[in-house]
């Protein structure tokens, strides 16, 4: 955040916060803000400059907040930062120790619900069919968009849909205030 202003961070907070009438609101929209400044523009960017480049890019945000999760991520925590990769591998199939990744990294997902190993099933598949041909999509799954100048992209959950344009507003918001930052230097 090189270069914030005051000016800039109160743009911030009454984007985020200005309406916030309790605690949980004011920690929910520090919390978007947060994600919305670190991760999700910076994907957005980096889809965008592949698209751009005339790459087929599949953009996708991962909703889904495993059941595991109860009792040690705070319940106002949904799906969290890399929940994904757990699905990807397969984590709700393995049975005991199996590796450091396991114990350390994975350690929330131990004891998945049906409706996870099914999820865990889809995501596979669509991870797989990309590495195979470059293209998530295959038969009996939800159909994964392009991400093309619509900015579509797939919501994963336990049922995906697609969708566009992530977080539109949010979005436009952080665009203007780091090229308003950019002019400023």
């Amino acid at each position: 955040f090189q270069g914030l202003t005051s000016e800039d961070v109160d743009r911030v907070y009454n984007e985020y916060i200005g309406n916030a009438e309790n605690r949980a609101q004011v920690r929910d929209g520090l919390l978007d803000a947060i994600g919305d400044s670190v991760f999700v523009l910076s994907a957005i960017e980096v889809a965008r400059y592949h698209r751009d480049a005339g790459n087929p890019v599949y953009f996708y945000e991962f909703q889904h907040r495993p059941s595991s999760a109860t009792g040690i991520v705070p319940e106002f925590v949904k799906a969290d930062h890399a929940d994904e990769i757990a699905f990807v591998f397969g984590k709700p199939f393995l049975a005991g120790d199996v590796s450091m990744l396991t114990k350390v990294f994975l350690f929330k997902h131990r004891d998945a619900t049906e409706e996870e190993n099914k999820l865990s099933r889809t995501v596979m598949r669509y991870w797989t069919n990309f590495a195979r041909n470059g293209n998530p999509n295959g038969e009996g799954l939800v159909h994964w968009p392009q991400y093309d100048m619509d900015e579509r992209y797939l919501e994963i959950d336990l049922m995906q849909k697609a969708a566009k344009k992530l977080k539109e507003r949010k979005m436009e918001f952080w665009t203007q205030l780091t090229k308003r930052m950019m002019n400023e230097r």
